[in-house]
């Protein structure tokens, strides 16, 4: 895995990726890996099928006005890469939300931003985000069930997921545009008699449809955790213009000065400029911090800020603190959120002295 992440962050630093990073598995839910090559597949070889639905499609939007708003759609259907957001609400909170916001200090396999529980510092494993996709793009939202005197649970539910897309089923035409020209709100309800949930489509909620048990509940139980790379931060060095590293009362400063490398006011070779580089976004994140310290229960081990040569790129801030005999807490921009390994972080801080 740390090589994995090594080469990541090597291309990062050409700005040059392509979409799927490797990582684990998000949820152990075999239908994931196998939707999404069924997905795959249907892109590389379009079938008959594939056209009557892009047909379908086109009758559903026919009635989009000409403003930006998205067409509620009655029958969803979507590739893998058509969608642009993607939100979970159970019990009326959002718990979780990822969307595609492009920008130009941006790489392109770095546009998505896990916006709840995270924000834009959270790299995204773009492999399992497809194959949480994948599950979304296999749901069968076209042929209802008679549901009538059945206890769906649709009326009050405050659960529900919603999506917003580009409406077509082709991975090649999805791919190649930008915006999402539809939504849909995907309401669920109870189970019947073998688990599996009732649903609806918010706006066309006469149309019940039954959702396997093991889709939905992949869904509903999704751990954000397991949709992000392993990594503290990801900065494009194209848009860095220093980072400090602050260890005790002593910061260290390694700045690129037009075509020139340095480490404070010594020039130092591109190679070993970008392994100290590398190596201050490469420590592995381990889980989440489950329980917080005060302030007076824990000490600053290291602080490292990117600042960046451009208003539109966000200045990134990662303080490490002591937290028990084997890991440290991360907080970015101020959010405790992540443990990595202290013997990890007392690495780099050695590395960082020696460097210097």
């Amino acid at each position: 895995m740390k090589n994995k992440i090594k080469k990541i962050l090597l291309l990062g630093m050409t700005a040059m990726f392509t979409a799927g990073a490797a990582g684990t598995a998000v949820i152990s839910c075999p239908v994931w890996a196998d939707e999404a090559e069924q997905n795959s597949e249907t892109a590389e070889e379009p079938k008959a099928e594939d056209a009557a639905v892009e047909e379908e499609i086109a009758d559903q939007t026919d009635d989009k006005t000409e403003n930006t708003d998205l067409k509620t759609v009655e029958h969803p259907r979507m590739s893998v890469y058509s969608i642009r957001r993607f939100s979970i609400v159970k019990d009326g909170e959002e718990v979780f939300q990822i969307k595609q916001e492009p920008a130009d200090y941006k790489m392109d396999f770095d546009y998505w931003e896990i916006t709840n529980p995270y924000d834009e510092t959270a790299t995204v494993n773009t492999e399992n985000m497809y194959e949480m996709f994948g599950v979304l793009a296999a749901f069968d939202l076209s042929n209802g069930v008679d549901a009538a005197n059945t206890d769906t649970g649709l009326d009050n539910t405050k659960t529900y997921f919603t999506v917003d897309f580009v409406n077509t089923v082709n991975d090649d035409t999805a791919k190649e545009t930008q915006d999402a020209d539809a939504t849909a709100t995907i309401l669920i309800g109870n189970t019947d008699e073998n688990g599996d949930y009732y649903a609806c489509v918010k706006g066309y909620e006469e149309a019940v449809y039954l959702l396997s048990k093991e889709s939905v509940n992949s869904l509903l139980e999704l751990k954000p955790f397991n949709l992000i790379l392993k990594i503290p931060a990801l900065v494009n060095i194209d848009t860095l213009d220093s980072v400090d590293m602050s260890i005790g009362k002593k910061t260290y400063t390694m700045k690129l000065d037009g075509s020139d490398y340095k480490f404070g006011k010594k020039t130092v070779k591109k190679e070993k400029f970008t392994e100290l580089y590398q190596a201050l976004q490469s420590i592995m994140l381990d889980s989440e911090v489950e329980e917080t310290k005060d302030a007076a229960d824990k000490e600053e081990v290291l602080t490292v800020t990117f600042h960046r040569n451009t208003e539109e790129a966000p200045e990134v801030t990662l303080k490490y603190y002591t937290y028990d005999d084997t890991y440290d807490s991360l907080e970015i921009n101020g959010t405790e959120r992540f443990l990595v390994k202290a013997e990890d972080v007392d690495a780099l801080v050695k590395q960082i002295k020696k460097a210097f």
